[in-house]
């Protein structure tokens, strides 16, 4: 990740993500701890979490792979579109987790439906800029 991909937004929004992810971390081992829940199901959850991070963490700093181009080929606003997909991606999932880390150890029963709202969320987005990202190869091919 180039150092000017940065900006104060993407910084925001990782910091969101870390502390959710975070907070996400703290409630699942409070509600081990409070609900005797098992141990390998609370280490478990953690390790999605942990894997899916820093699965989406190297994505977005290789974005190249994410749609296997050639770095001379994820350039511009291509770079920027594919980072900005991992980024919201990553940031939906997180939170997602974390919602459903609250509901729980507030004792609060979730719709089934929201899980599959979380990842209808998160393809829309990827969508979205596949869309974007699309259109950008498509133009330079005509060209």
């Amino acid at each position: 990740m180039k150092k000017n991909e940065l900006t104060q937004a993407a910084m925001l929004a990782e910091a969101v993500g870390i502390v959710a992810g975070l907070v996400y971390v703290g409630l699942q081992i409070y509600y081990g701890i409070a609900y005797h829940a098992n141990l390998i199901t609370v280490f478990m959850n953690v390790a999605v979490l942990l894997l899916v991070y820093a699965g989406l963490t190297m994505l977005s700093v290789y974005p190249e792979r994410v749609n296997g181009l050639s770095p001379e080929q994820c350039s511009g606003k291509i770079r920027t579109y594919t980072i900005r997909m991992v980024r919201v991606c990553k940031l939906i999932f997180v939170g997602g987790l974390c919602f459903t880390s609250v509901c729980d150890v507030l004792g609060k029963q979730i719709n089934s439906g929201y899980s599959l709202i979380v990842v209808v969320l998160m393809v829309a987005v990827a969508l979205f800029y596949e869309y974007r990202i699309i259109k950008i190869l498509r133009d330079r091919k005509e060209k």
